[in-house]
């Protein structure tokens, strides 16, 4: 693997990096095979905030039965959170149709992390076409709110090259905004010569 380095680390670390990333939100957290992911890249999930506060809103203890209604009357974190119990499954029912419609009314909204979720659909594909220009679109729209998880979202993909021409000077900004917000995922790359 060190045939593919690009960005001081191996190729496999920053795919890693990015699928992890991503997928915070839907999992809740580091994976359930996480010994499977290189070291450098679980560290930096597990001390960064993402880890804490992707997916996780102030209804998260709150019965589905109240954040239903909150949302129907506009509510965008509760919007978002029953978006997201929706994807995850909520009282038994897994519905992601439903689950993208209301994480899309709260990114409608300008919510950052709502923006950031609806951008992890579109690049994993989960309910919507996988489409990486409108991941990073999304990305883009709570990165500039300075919403760090998104933030570092965007440097993935102009180190990688993905929805957007690769820039090593774009992935540097951008980890560098997200890592100076305390973004573990993002202070990783920037040490490593991002």
């Amino acid at each position: 693997m060190e045939a593919e380095k690009s960005s001081g680390r191996p190729m496999v670390w920053r795919v890693a990096g990015w699928v992890l990333f991503c997928c915070m939100g839907f999992a809740g957290g580091i994976p359930v095979h996480a010994e499977a992911v290189p070291e450098p890249v679980r560290g930096a999930v597990q001390a960064g905030p993402v880890a804490e506060t992707q997916g996780m809103t102030r209804y998260a203890d709150v019965p589905v039965r109240l954040v239903r209604e909150k949302a129907q009357a506009g509510d965008e974190v509760a919007q978002l959170e029953l978006g997201l119990r929706y994807l995850h499954g909520i009282e038994g029912v897994r519905d992601v149709p439903a689950g993208v419609r209301w994480i899309e009314k709260a990114a409608s909204s300008g919510m950052p992390q709502a923006e950031h979720e609806l951008g992890a659909l579109y690049q994993m594909g989960i309910g919507v076409p996988r489409d990486a220009q409108r991941a990073v679109e999304w990305f883009r729209k709570a990165a500039i709110q300075g919403y760090a998880p998104s933030q570092t979202a965007l440097g993935f993909a102009y180190e990688n090259g993905t929805g957007v021409k690769q820039n090593g000077e774009k992935a540097a900004y951008w980890f560098e905004k997200a890592a100076a917000s305390g973004d573990g995922i993002a202070r990783e790359s920037v040490e490593a010569g991002m």
